[in-house]
C-alpha cells in the first residue's frame, strides 16, 4: 500500500494548501480560435472567400466555447476542499466541502474517436449532494489523487499506480484496516 501517513499540507511547518485547476474554457477557446484563424489566413492566399469563412468559424468558436465553457479549479486545505467553477455564462460558484463529505472517488479514461486515438484520464469526487468536481489529467495529477486517498481515508478504498514505466492507469484497492 503506496499511502503516505504524514501531512500534505505542511512544508517545514508552514501551513500550505495546494491547487489544480482545468481552464478548459480559456485553453480551448483560444486554441481553436487560433488554429482556425491561422488557416483561414493561409487560405486567403488561395481563395480570399473561403479563408475569410474560416476566419469567421474561428472567432465564432472562440467565443461560442467561451461562453459554453467551464474552468474548475480544486483548492486541497487540511480541513477539506473547495470547488471553484467560473463560467461565462452562470458566473462564478464556489462549494466548500469536508474530508468526510467525501463518498466516493473514481479515476476512469475516455478514449477519443477519430484516426488519432488519445486517452484523457479524468479524477473525480463525490458527496451526497451530488458530483463535486471532475477534472481531467493536469499538472500535478497524480498529486492530487495522493491526497484524496489519504485525506478520506474514511474510504474503503484508494487509487494507486501500478510500478512499471509503461504504467499510467489507476487500479483501485482495498484498504486494510487495522483493527
Amino acid at each position: 500500500m503506496n499511502i503516505e501517513k504524514h501531512n500534505l499540507f505542511t512544508k517545514g511547518g508552514i501551513y500550505i494548501s495546494q491547487s489544480f485547476a482545468n481552464n478548459t474554457s480559456s485553453r480551448t477557446s483560444v486554441v481553436i480560435g487560433f488554429v482556425l484563424g491561422v488557416i483561414g489566413l493561409g487560405l486567403m492566399i488561395i481563395n480570399i472567400l473561403i479563408g475569410f469563412f474560416f476566419v469567421i468559424i474561428g472567432v465564432i468558436l472562440f467565443f461560442v466555447i467561451r461562453y459554453f465553457a467551464n474552468d474548475t479549479s480544486v483548492l486541497c486545505h487540511d480541513d477539506g476542499f473547495s470547488v471553484t467553477i467560473i463560467s461565462k455564462r452562470k458566473g462564478t460558484s464556489v462549494h466548500e466541502y469536508t474530508w468526510q463529505d467525501v463518498t466516493e472517488t473514481l479515476y476512469y479514461e475516455k478514449e477519443s474517436s477519430g484516426e488519432n486515438n488519445t486517452t484523457t484520464c479524468y479524477f473525480q469526487a463525490n458527496t451526497e449532494e451530488g458530483v463535486a468536481f471532475t477534472l481531467a489529467e493536469m499538472k500535478n495529477f497524480d498529486e492530487l489523487i495522493q491526497i484524496f486517498n489519504n485525506r478520506a481515508s474514511h474510504l474503503p478504498y484508494y487509487w494507486e499506480k501500478p510500478k512499471g514505466i509503461l504504467k499510467t492507469s489507476y487500479v483501485k484497492q482495498n484498504r486494510i484496516s487495522h483493527k
